[in-house]
């Protein structure tokens, strides 16, 4: 599948994506993301950071969510504190894959993306 990598929040914001890999993404227990790939016929790992990528985008394989949710992303305080999301979009955030450093949501359209919250105030959802 294709992978977009973002290094920045810009990147993402504007979908220009700086890295576009061909591989499978892996999440595995340590809250680590990896993305296999094949290079001349060689399997490789690649672990990467969110702290150093702000995103990891990739088409979800079963289509469309059944259900969708609004999810808002603030960038500072003040906009979360009036309410004005810098961005906002449908569908469902993957609580069990969050963690202290990563957001990770499903948009509407069936793209999961993989966050850092290194530039983000805060990521506010339905539930």
């Amino acid at each position: 599948m294709e992978l977009f990598i973002y290094k920045t929040f810009n990147e993402w914001y504007k979908d220009k994506a700086t890295e576009v890999l061909e591989g499978n993404i892996q999440s595995p227990a340590d809250g680590l993301i990896a993305i296999d790939t094949v290079e001349d016929g060689k399997t490789y790992r690649q672990i990467f950071s969110t702290k150093n990528n702000f995103a990891i985008v990739y088409k979800y394989p079963y289509g469309f969510m059944p259900t969708s949710r609004e999810i808002n992303i603030y960038t500072d305080c003040d906009s979360w504190k009036k309410c004005k999301p810098i961005i906002s979009f449908k569908g469902e955030v993957c609580e069990d894959e969050c963690s202290e450093g990563r957001c990770v949501f499903i948009n509407e359209h069936g793209f999961k993306h993989y966050i850092s919250l290194d530039d983000i105030y805060a990521v506010t959802y339905e539930r």
